[in-house]
């Protein structure tokens, strides 16, 4: 997965970067698709409208082949705001790779309908050979 991490009014050190990074990147075991065609783009920045209930404010679009996950928070912590957003984008790929799952396999159902086992050779003609 690729990240990218930009800041808006926010000096950005490296506990965050990493944090973010560690925090982000652990979403990669729910794509269901191919690591390197996932793409976070993170912007953290610090909203200076004078509200003190969302002073920090985490944005991440995660973009997967078909579509795009929004996630957005602020908070009075950079890192809760991080967490939370997490939190988010995790319930909504759990959400996205559930509707692109398949359906379950029909290969046992089909063998037993055809009266064959698991194991049993088959000729050309579709007999079981004995």
């Amino acid at each position: 997965m690729k990240i990218e991490i930009t800041s808006r009014n926010f000096e950005l050190d490296e506990k965050i970067r990493a944090y973010t990074n560690e925090k982000i990147g652990s979403l990669e075991k729910y794509a269901a698709h191919r690591k390197d065609t996932v793409h976070a783009a993170v912007v953290l920045e610090e909203d200076v409208s004078g509200r003190e209930d969302n002073r920090y404010v985490c944005d991440v679009v995660l973009a997967v082949p078909g579509t795009r996950l929004v996630a957005r928070e602020g908070t009075v912590n950079m890192y809760a705001a991080v967490d939370i957003v997490e939190a988010k984008l995790r319930g909504q790929l759990v959400k996205h790779k559930e509707k692109r799952a398949d359906g379950p396999r029909r290969g046992r159902f089909l063998s037993r309908w055809l009266g064959r086992s698991a194991g049993e050779p088959v000729t050309e003609s579709g007999e079981i050979e004995l």
